[in-house]
């Protein structure tokens, strides 16, 4: 059974992404130094943010001496699947092609970016 993946709140995305970039098991310490390094986190509300990704299914959490860790349990790529699949069907009907004509038509990519994209569908239709 493929289990549900809920859009995160930028605040928890955030967070995430940190978490997804960096080795886990990671500590709340270690996660805050990272944090801080884009602004300062208060320690209560970044474990009340660390609590609703736990409730959310995206983190587990264990006690280690003095410390707390968390671990992923969603991973970044699963996520982001989650993400493109609603961004494509809400907003694009399901149509890849409205999709890249709309970024195209908002200068959002550019013609070398379409170059790439056509080889990339060059190969992997070949099978490469």
């Amino acid at each position: 059974m493929v289990k549900k993946i809920d859009k995160l709140p930028d605040t928890e995305l955030e967070i995430m992404k940190v978490i997804w970039n960096n080795e886990t098991p990671i500590s709340t310490a270690q996660l805050k130094k990272y944090l801080d390094e884009k602004r300062p986190w208060n320690v209560s509300a970044l474990q009340t943010l660390l609590n609703r990704l736990i409730n959310r299914g995206f983190l587990k959490s264990y006690k280690q001496a003095k410390h707390r860790y968390y671990e992923v349990l969603i991973e970044k790529q699963d996520y982001i699947a989650r993400e493109n699949g609603y961004f494509l069907e809400k907003l694009n009907g399901n149509s890849i092609t409205r999709f890249v004509t709309s970024l195209y038509e908002s200068n959002a990519i550019t013609n070398k970016d379409l170059e790439e994209l056509a080889l990339f569908i060059e190969e992997k239709s070949r099978g490469i």
